[in-house]
Formats: C-alpha cells, structure tokens, sequence
C-alpha cells in the first residue's frame, strides 16, 4: 500500500472512530483511557532503574513536586509504584504492603489523592514479581489470587495496575497471557471500581493484536533503558503499529527516561543521565506522534532544562493527547545517504489530529547531522497546495504557507511540526 493510501485509510478510520466516540469502549468495558495515561513511576527515581527502593517519603515528595512544577495543570494524573511496594502475603492470602517503605499503605494513597492525582500500582501475572528489590526474600506476585488482589486494590482506592510477566512458568509450563490477563481483567472489572489495566509481557504474544478486550495499555517491545540503544530500537520496533491505537487500548513503549536515571546510592546527584539532550527531545517528540503513554521514571522532584523543555511542553502533549485517537507512524523515507544499498536513516512520521490537521516528524538515526525534507504533498487532501506549518517544539509558526518543510536535524535528532489547511 502507497504513502498515500494508508494515511488516507489511517484518515478515515480516524474519523469514523471520532464519531462513534462518545459511545465506544475500546478496551475492558470501564471506560478509561480514551486518551493516553500520563503520569511518573518510581522505577528510575532514586537509583538506577530496576533498583527501585521507593518508599512512602519518596512518594509523598513526588506528589508534592507535580503539584507545584507545571505537571498536575498539563495532564500527569497517575502516580505509580513499580516492583518495589509489595512484601508477603498474611494469613488469609491477602498482599502486604512492605512496612519498613509503607507502613500505612493506604494514608500513602490518601496523601497522594490530596494532592489531586490518581494512584497505582505493579503486581505480577506469575508467582514472583521481577525484582525483590534489595530485600532477601521473593516478593508474590498475582497467580492465584487475581480476584482477592484486585479487591485488595479496589479497597484501597487503586486506580491504576500494571501486570507485569515474569515467572509465569508453573511446572514446566508457560502460562497463556490471553488466559492470565482476561483473568485479572475480568477480576479488576468484578470489584464496580473504574481502574486502568496496563500489561506488560513485553510485546512477546503480539498483545496490539488482542489485548484491546483486556486491557487499556499493553507494553508492545522490550523494557526502555536509559540509552539510545535502547530508545532507537524501541521507536524502530513500534513501526507499522499505530493502526493498533486508539480510544481505550494504547501501544505503551514504557517508561519515559527524560533527565537520566537515578544514580548509584547515596550519590549526591539525582540524574545520571545515559543520553544526550537531543536524544532526550527525539524521544519525547516520537512517544507523542505515537500516542503512547508519557509515564515518567526518572526524579521529577529535581527537573533538569532537558525535562522542563519537554515534559512541560503543552504543544507536544496535545500532539500525544488529541481527541481524535489515532497512533501515528512512519510514513516514509528521506534519501540522505550515498549509499543505495543501505536503508536511509531520515524518516518521515505523521499522526492525523482533529480537525484535518496533522503532526509531522523529521527523524534522524544516523550518527551524522542531515537535511530532511517532508513534503505535505503524501497527507491527503493537500494535493499540491501549501499548509500553515507550527513548530511545536520551539512554539514558532513559519512566516508563509509552504508545501514542505525542511530542517537540518541534529544525529539521534527529531523535529516536530503541525500542519494545517492554509
């Protein structure tokens, strides 16, 4: 199929979907997620990622801090706990919250709602949780008790939960992810309260394919790190999956790691950061033209420039929250290299916005700065006339109307504009 053709389909869809709205339940049958969630996560805030000793202290300063730092006004509702909250199971089989990190789980929740967000939290589809975060012993996960956890949640006033995959082999056996996540899904549903449903098995089963009846975000590749590496192959590896997004269900690429992870403990610093700042923008431009959830990891308590620049940028969370629903894509390439056998490394991104507008990316994978050029003539209905072009980053409008744009995009770069009927 053409440039043209699947973006005039992507178009339609869109529409179609637009209208049916107010009426559609995409995901789960609760209602949520009918734009991407937006919120932080305590995986990269203390310590390097995956070393995540939160605590109710952290939390609480994290409330506090998107309160008062731009973030609560521009959307960031969720607060969440990774694999780092949980302890052992009581008696009667119910979780525990860790007593040292929480002693009182749910003043913690209270806190948090004080302040005007919504609270989360992980749990496990398997036996064990990933990661018993510095503690001697495993931490349980949700087999077996998918239906008392998600009243346990419930009762605490949980509004988000996030399913992750690991030791989900019993016996020799893999456990179905259709089976394990229709399960909590059903059980999440079962408690009357409305609570968004992330899975996360890593993009393994396909879930963009089947995971839209489960649940409201699914995890479609590998774990983000704090690298380009990392970032790269995860923008690379969600091509060809917007058509899969929409109103209810989301392709979730992970956790933003805007600003640098955590640092070693007890480091004075608070950011280590394993990318550069242009990297940092390219991946906050592309999580947006995506529609994927913008969950920040990394300490928010301490915004760096790179993460004011972008986290706070109002005109790219629009891009990421517009109405109309749609996941964008890679549209095409922009020949910038010499050489013809290998694919070029300028690609060409759009998203269809309300209002016959578009977002349009210029993305650059090379190691080497390039010249790139989007010609609006592939959107449909534009044919050969000009558009009013914004740049979203930067929150500049070009002087005329044009019929393309052309940037010189900075190696592991991105630049962002909207595109309007002139």
């Amino acid at each position: 199929m053409g440039i043209s053709m699947w973006l005039a389909t992507v178009l339609l869809l869109a529409v179609q979907q637009q209208q049916q709205r107010p009426a559609l339940v995409h995901a789960v049958n609760n209602g949520l997620g009918l734009v991407p969630p937006m919120g932080w996560n305590t995986w990269c805030t203390g310590e390097f990622c995956g070393v995540d000793i939160c605590n109710d202290a952290e939390v609480r300063q994290a409330a506090d801090a998107m309160a008062s730092n731009g973030m609560k006004e521009l959307g960031y509702e969720y607060i969440n706990l990774d694999d780092c909250w949980a302890d052992k199971r009581d008696a009667e089989g119910n979780i525990l919250a860790d007593p040292k990190r929480f002693p009182n789980i749910s003043d913690t929740i209270r806190y948090v709602n004080s302040k005007g967000f919504k609270f989360g939290l992980y749990t496990d589809a398997g036996v064990y949780t990933c990661s018993p975060g510095f503690r001697l012993h495993k931490i349980p996960g949700s087999y077996g008790h998918y239906q008392q956890d998600a009243k346990t949640y419930a009762s605490w006033n949980v509004e988000y939960v996030k399913m992750d995959w690991c030791n989900t082999k019993l016996n020799g056996t893999k456990l179905d992810p259709h089976k394990q996540y229709a399960e909590m899904s059903a059980a999440l549903n079962a408690t009357g309260k409305p609570i968004f449903f992330n899975s996360c098995e890593w993009g393994e089963g396909n879930p963009w394919e089947w995971m839209q009846k489960y649940a409201n975000s699914w995890r479609s590749g590998p774990d983000h790190e704090d690298s380009w590496q990392s970032t790269s192959a995860i923008i690379q590896h969600n091509i060809g999956l917007g058509k899969y997004a929409g109103p209810g269900g989301w392709n979730d690429l992970d956790f933003l790691m805007t600003g640098g992870q955590g640092c070693l403990l007890h480091s004075p610093e608070r950011h280590c950061p394993g990318m550069t700042d242009t990297e940092y923008k390219t991946e906050f431009i592309m999580w947006c033209i995506m529609a994927s959830p913008l969950l920040v990891a990394t300490d928010i308590r301490n915004m760096t420039d790179i993460m004011t620049k972008t986290l706070l940028n109002k005109e790219l969370i629009a891009v990421n929250q517009d109405e109309l629903g749609v996941g964008g894509d890679k549209v095409g390439d922009w020949n910038c290299t010499t050489n013809a056998s290998q694919p070029s490394p300028c690609q060409l991104w759009a998203k269809p916005l309300v209002n016959s507008t578009y977002a349009v990316a210029l993305y650059n994978t090379d190691s080497m700065a390039h010249s790139i050029t989007f010609h609006f003539s592939v959107l449909p209905g534009w044919g050969a006339g000009v558009a009013h072009v914004r740049d979203l980053y930067n929150h500049e409008d070009l002087p005329t109307a044009v019929s393309m744009v052309t940037r010189t995009v900075e190696s592991h770069g991105a630049e962002v504009f909207k595109v309007s009927h002139a």
